[in-house]
């Protein structure tokens, strides 16, 4: 876009993104949201920091065949 128009982007697919960009603009005058939007925030963080242990525990291999099996099982 040229100077002067800002433009949020996300990913096809992305509404999740989507979503937390449009709360992160509406938390600016919004208390409650930006309360929301940290905790689930933190809850991904602690999410990511268990996938780590996880994969630290058991190697990377292992790991990834997990996954794949928890996407055949949906």
């Amino acid at each position: 876009m040229p100077p002067g128009v800002p433009v949020a982007t996300v990913a096809i697919n992305g509404a999740k993104n989507a979503g937390l960009l449009a709360c992160s603009i509406l938390s600016i005058f919004q208390p409650y949201l930006l309360k929301k939007l940290n905790q689930f925030k933190e809850k991904m963080r602690e999410e990511v920091k268990l996938k780590n242990t996880k994969l630290e525990e058991v190697g990377l291999d292992k790991y990834l065949k997990g996954l794949q099996k928890a996407q055949t099982r949906r």
